[in-house]
Parts: structure tokens; sequence; C-alpha cells
């Protein structure tokens, strides 16, 4: 949520887009859809675009990786007891 957060904030302020489209566009770009209907237009926004993808992914990576250990933990603690 803050990595959207963020993305949205940096969006709405430097490419002057709307919020909803400021948003929309980092939701797009966080999850690597990438429709094309909105593209950056300064040279901020590129270079932020690329930082916010490579450790946006990397954070969505990380969070569900901990979120799927967690979840094969109790699994096997449910298989170990019995249950």
């Amino acid at each position: 949520i803050l990595v959207l957060a963020l993305g949205t904030v940096v969006y709405r302020f430097i490419e002057d887009w709307s919020w909803v489209d400021s948003f929309y566009f980092s939701s797009v770009a966080l999850t690597t859809v990438g429709f094309g209907d909105l593209t950056p237009s300064t040279d901020a926004s590129k270079l932020f675009t690329v930082f916010y993808i490579f450790s946006g992914i990397s954070l969505i990576g990380a969070v569900l990786n901990a979120f799927l250990k967690l979840h094969a933990e109790k699994v096997s603690d449910r298989r170990g007891s019995g249950g």
C-alpha cells in the first residue's frame, strides 16, 4: 500500500496527472501490465519509473515470499500435529 501511495503522489506532482490517473499508472506499472495509455513525459518521472518498478516489484516479491513461507509453515505444523 505504501509503494502504491508513493507512486501515486510522485506522479500526481511530477506529471500533474489526476489522483486517479496517478494511482492507475502506479498500479499498472507495479503489476507489469503496462497498457501504455499513460506514459511518463519528463526525464524525472521516467527515471523515477525505472527505480519505482524495480524496487516495487522486488518489494512485492519479498512480501509475497514472506506470506508464502508463513503459510507453508502453518500447513507443515498442521500436518506434523496430525490435524
